[in-house]
């Protein structure tokens, strides 16, 4: 009998608990479904009068930076409407923007940005929103950001640029986006002297080379050891962009 009432007990504790944390009313669910990135759960408690909306986990991860990411524009909406802070940050600096910068969803950077969502925050890492949407290759995205006077030249910690990390992933549109902006630095350095132009000739983005070329990238510019674009291209055996460069 005693074990018998144990094991009810047990059953009724787990029961409350699982209760508590499916209950619409319930900060724990809310907390609960940021961390799963639980877009549903998140729009059926809000439906249910959910209202401490700008609730985070323990990284300060919030709401709207999951719907965000999830690129779920009606959920996005839903949270603008009801209050959600836009221009907050989780434990790694992130922002709502950035979030939607790597998810994808324009009308999600649109509807941020006509909420006065700011550009040019930066994460822990220097990397801003703008960076993320060019290392994705989020055309669309990158250009919303620039008309809304997002900085091109705005380097990360390391001193890489959105252009230099958009180069990195190979993303042609979105270099040619950028080096269509009249005040695009094409010959910024990073850290160690590295610039777009040495990081696509030593990858091998013949198309790319030409393009920041064209554009203004120096060819005799060194990095920190000394070695050039045209070093670049001879150390990686790239044939026919070392011909380009006239190596």
């Amino acid at each position: 009998m005693k074990r018998q009432r144990l094991v009810v007990a047990v059953v009724l504790v787990i029961s409350q608990g699982l209760a508590g944390a499916t209950n619409s009313t319930s900060p724990e669910a809310w907390v609960t479904a940021i961390q799963m990135r639980d877009v549903g759960r998140l729009s059926l408690l809000l439906e249910n009068g959910f209202v401490d909306i700008n609730l985070s986990n323990k990284k300060d991860k919030t709401a709207l930076m999951v719907a965000a990411q999830a690129g779920d524009l009606p959920l996005c909406l839903d949270l603008v409407a009801a209050g959600a802070r836009i221009n907050v940050q989780n434990e790694n600096g992130g922002t709502p923007l950035m979030h939607a910068a790597v998810g994808g969803n324009p009308e999600i950077v649109s509807l941020l940005l006509s909420v006065q969502a700011q550009t040019d925050t930066a994460a822990v890492n220097g990397w801003t929103a703008l960076a993320l949407a060019a290392a994705k290759g989020h055309v669309a995205i990158v250009g919303s950001l620039l008309r809304a006077t997002a900085d091109p030249n705005l380097a990360d910690i390391f001193g890489w640029t959105p252009l230099m990390h958009a180069v990195e992933q190979e993303r042609r549109e979105t270099v040619a986006l950028f080096l269509g902006q009249s005040d695009i630095r094409v010959n910024l350095q990073n850290l160690d002297g590295v610039t777009a132009l040495h990081r696509a000739v030593a990858q091998g983005f013949r198309e790319i080379s030409g393009m920041l070329v064209k554009s203004g990238a120096r060819i005799d510019l060194p990095d920190q050891t000394g070695r050039t674009a045209v070093d670049y291209a001879r150390e990686a055996q790239q044939i026919q962009i070392l011909k380009d460069l006239g190596g």
